[in-house]
């Protein structure tokens, strides 16, 4: 592997993930925020929905003519979307932790 290569694979899978969850933490921070305390848990959905949105593969299609029901089953699919964004957002951490010495180790030894 050429040190291009490694630079860009640092790049794509440590730098972009990382400032991706840092600008989600920045913009949706004061939108959890209640009573003075953080809600992990909205947290946690809200900077997961971008990552989870596009991995939500079946959507619950509401039947019937319920507008409320449609909209609660509108609303049910983004939560889940952005639970499912939210594990793929850490395992993207975790991999971008990972890069970091490997890209090292390939600058040293390529």
């Amino acid at each position: 592997m050429t040190r291009g290569e490694a630079i860009k694979d640092f790049f794509c899978k440590t730098l972009l993930p990382a400032a991706a969850a840092a600008l989600m933490y920045c913009i949706f921070r004061s939108a959890c925020v209640k009573s003075g305390e953080l809600d992990y848990l909205w947290l946690w959905i809200l900077c997961g929905l971008p990552f989870g949105i596009w991995r939500l593969r079946l959507w619950i299609v509401p039947g019937g003519g319920s507008l409320g029901g449609g909209i609660a089953l509108f609303v049910l699919n983004f939560i889940l979307a952005g639970i499912i964004g939210g594990f793929v957002l850490a395992w993207r951490l975790i991999v971008a932790a990972w890069y970091v010495p490997l890209t090292v180790w390939r600058l040293i030894v390529g």
